[in-house]
């Protein structure tokens, strides 16, 4: 998956960049909205900078198409599955400790925490794989004028 970006800080090997809005995501809202302050739609990533992109260029980035489905199914899916698991584990345990008046309570409270504990673990996660570079988005091209038409 690529996207285009301005570089807005470089740090040693890596850089900020700000993300220009997909056609796709460009008036959905759920970003801040129409109404939602501008700085608060708006993306910036840390990416990997082996070209040596300097600050206001407009580059073009990239993160492998499959690292981009893995993260998705690990920050979606695993989190609604562990929530959907531990509901009907709340439910076999209100069954077995005989608390049958209390089993929606018990269920829903054992699902946001087992759904609050992969968060947890996915956060720990997240710091180490953060120090590695695995996952993290790759500049490729510097952009000139029109280049940059182009690929809008």
């Amino acid at each position: 998956m690529e996207r285009i970006g301005t570089v807005k800080e470089v740090k040693g090997e890596t850089a900020v960049v700000h993300l220009r809005r997909h056609l796709s995501c460009e008036n959905c809202g759920r970003c801040g909205g129409i109404l939602g302050a501008e700085d608060s739609r708006d993306h910036y990533v840390e990416v990997l900078n082996p070209i040596g992109a300097e600050k206001g260029e407009s580059v073009l980035i990239e993160i492998g198409d499959r690292q981009a489905l893995f993260i998705a199914f690990l920050l979606y899916l695993v989190p609604l599955g562990g929530l959907v698991a531990g509901i009907f584990l709340g439910f076999k345990l209100t069954a077995a400790l005989g608390w049958e008046s209390y089993r929606e309570l018990v269920a829903a409270g054992v699902g946001f925490l087992l759904m609050g504990l992969i968060f947890a673990l996915i956060s720990l996660w997240d710091r180490r794989i953060k120090q590695s570079g695995r996952y993290r988005p790759v500049i490729i091209a510097q952009l000139q004028g029109e280049e940059l038409e182009s690929l809008e």
